[in-house]
């Protein structure tokens, strides 16, 4: 049914005020089953249901007002005292904040959607009668077997108007032990369209991801950096002008050299300003994880404290939008694989709680997010049995891995140690949706392992996508250019120091042997000098892995903006993008992950 509203700003301003408290909720309602005595966050949380009750009532959203309303109504009695805050208490409230995300998104979408609402409602309704103290124990299993799940909801109507109305007594452990046996489901009426069930809400969905909101401050900023560069536009003019005229040369090459100067400064200046008009504060992202850690670890059976650090570092929206789905499996696979049972850990010595610790940071141009456990750690025996077993690896393969690059065989394709599939694990497809997602963003992740006190997945990422710090570099006439962030180190060296090894050409570098890759093979430039007895050696990584990349000359270092090359020229192997060089020449950028990892036929590993 499409939304009567004739004031579509009044509209728009409900969704955004909304869409903020939502946003926050689920961060708070988590936080207040830890702490439940806190009456300033309880107050929060009974304030902001209100205000969203109050908005969808003058807005005439009836669906909304009734969820909103109950809602409340349990909320008003923990804040009196009248109900203690419990995880069964938690779990119906968080349904119905599920509930009213979900009614939200379809007043955003444009588009009243008959939901299913009496099932969570009836859920509510226990704890607003008299004999709630019992119904905190009983209510969920009361509410499973009262209220019909959700793909019956079409066919069952449950009427929360008549509970209430029960004597007290009756309104607990009855439903229970009664109502499943009793009462068969009633028939949907014919003139009524089914109902359709609420789905779980993700804590992102009702997100605006086309808007940015920037502090004035920035503005302010940008808009002085534009004055300077008018300013110094009307210099060029001016300066130009007097050329013209016949300006004395050394002059104008002295008054060119002050306006190229002032130029560079300034640009630099407005490109800072507007990066940081796009950037946005990580806690965008780990704001969802409070829920998801708490959720999880009541389906798992376990006790986990998660601390969240840095949440306010700022990156690129670009990046932001892409690491939700790798943290998640991060997360997921900390608590389910990582982190043991409160009696494993009681009985290995360690405090029953669990500890995931999830940090983003500031490295340079790069963020750095880690996800930490103190679980029992990664067994790089178990890894390689399981590789073995499924195939993935040799034996031979397997005898030359080292620690490291047994650990990277968990981002391997159909990879899990997992013994039975669950709806959290178990399946071998959530480390691979990592790998293939750090990848798009051009960035590096590592593993940390303990066995027996923890691991820690560490990401690297770029901060922004559009503008990159690059090693420009020569091959054979030709400028390509090398992301500053997947290079290592840079070496001259002798082609007489290069060895084949199993048809690979390496370097022996230190203790370790390095793959060697000749650029000009790779893109097919043709060679100008056969008989070049030096070369320059651009060692590049992802991960643990290390490639090097042979290049005629070193041209420096250098500030690019990243332009694409149109789809029809977007999958080429081992680039990445192009860029507009200072003579106008394009340059390409090399994608250091489609070098190293080669796709599938390189193994699979990062």
């Amino acid at each position: 049914m499409p939304i009567d509203c004739d004031d579509q700003e009044l509209l728009e301003g409900f969704l955004a005020e909304t869409t903020e408290l939502l946003e926050k909720l689920d961060d708070d309602l988590v936080a207040l089953e830890k702490s439940p005595d806190d009456a300033d966050l309880m107050n929060r949380i009974f304030r902001s249901i209100h205000t969203v009750k109050g908005a969808s009532s003058f807005l005439g959203f009836d669906l909304l007002v009734k969820v909103t309303h109950k809602t409340e109504d349990v909320l008003n009695r923990l804040r009196k005292g009248e109900l203690t805050v419990t995880p069964e208490i938690m779990d119906v409230i968080l349904e119905a904040v599920d509930l009213v995300k979900t009614l939200v998104a379809d007043i955003k979408d444009g588009d009243i959607v008959e939901r299913d609402i009496d099932s969570t409602i009836a859920k509510l309704t226990p704890f607003l009668t008299e004999g709630a103290a019992e119904a905190t124990v009983l209510a969920p299993g009361a509410a499973q077997a009262a209220v019909p799940p959700p793909q019956a909801a079409a066919a069952a109507e449950p009427a929360p108007a008549e509970a209430a109305a029960q004597p007290a007594g009756a309104a607990a452990a009855p439903q229970a032990a009664v109502a499943p046996v009793e009462k068969a489901p009633a028939p949907p009426k014919e003139n009524l369209p089914a109902k359709k069930p609420a789905p779980a809400a993700k804590g992102d969905e009702l997100a605006d991801n086309s808007t940015v909101r920037v502090d004035v401050k920035r503005l302010d900023d940008l808009m002085n950096q534009v004055g300077e560069l008018v300013l110094e536009r009307n210099r060029m003019i001016q300066l130009h002008s007097d050329y013209q005229v016949g300006l004395d040369p050394v002059e104008f090459a002295d008054d060119f050299g002050k306006l190229s100067k002032r130029l560079n400064f300034v640009t630099s200046e407005l490109q800072m300003q507007v990066l940081k008009m796009r950037m946005l504060p990580v806690e965008k992202v780990f704001k969802k994880f409070p829920r998801i850690v708490r959720n999880l670890a009541r389906d798992l059976g376990k006790e986990v404290d998660l601390h969240i650090i840095g949440e306010e570092t700022e990156l690129d929206r670009s990046v932001v939008d892409e690491i939700g789905d790798p943290l998640i499996h991060l997360i997921r696979n900390a608590l389910d694989h990582g982190l043991e049972t409160p009696d494993e850990r009681l009985a290995a010595g360690k405090p029953r709680t669990g500890t995931v610790v999830l940090s983003a940071a500031h490295e340079g141009n790069q963020i750095v997010i880690s996800i930490k456990d103190n679980g029992r750690g990664i067994d790089p025996e178990k890894i390689s049995k399981k590789a073995l077993d499924k195939g993935l690896v040799t034996e031979e393969q397997l005898a030359a891995m080292g620690p490291r690059e047994i650990l990277d065989l968990l981002f391997l394709p159909g990879f899990s140690t997992k013994e039975v599939t669950t709806d959290l694990s178990g399946r071998g497809v959530g480390m691979d949706v990592v790998r293939t997602n750090i990848r798009k963003l051009n960035g590096i992740i590592e593993i940390k392992n303990d066995v027996g006190h923890g691991s820690e997945f560490i990401l690297k990422l770029p901060l922004t996508l559009a503008i990159i710090q690059s090693l420009l570099v020569e091959v054979e006439g030709e400028v390509y250019s090398i992301p500053l962030s997947s290079v290592i180190e840079t070496m001259r060296v002798n082609t007489d120091e290069f060895h084949m090894v199993g048809g690979q050409e390496v370097l022996k570098l230190r203790d370790s042997v390095l793959p060697l890759l000749r650029l000009h093979r790779v893109f097919g430039t043709p060679i100008k000098n056969v008989d070049r007895k030096t070369c320059y050696v651009v060692i590049v990584g992802v991960a643990e892995k290390r490639v090097g990349l042979i290049v005629t000359r070193l041209l420096g270092q250098q500030e690019v903006a990243i332009k694409s090359l149109g789809k029809f020229l977007s999958n080429l192997p081992g680039i990445g993008g192009s860029t507009i060089m200072g003579d106008g020449r394009v340059a390409l950028i090399v994608d250091p992950m489609g070098l190293i990892g080669g796709g599938d036929a390189a193994g699979g590993r990062i």
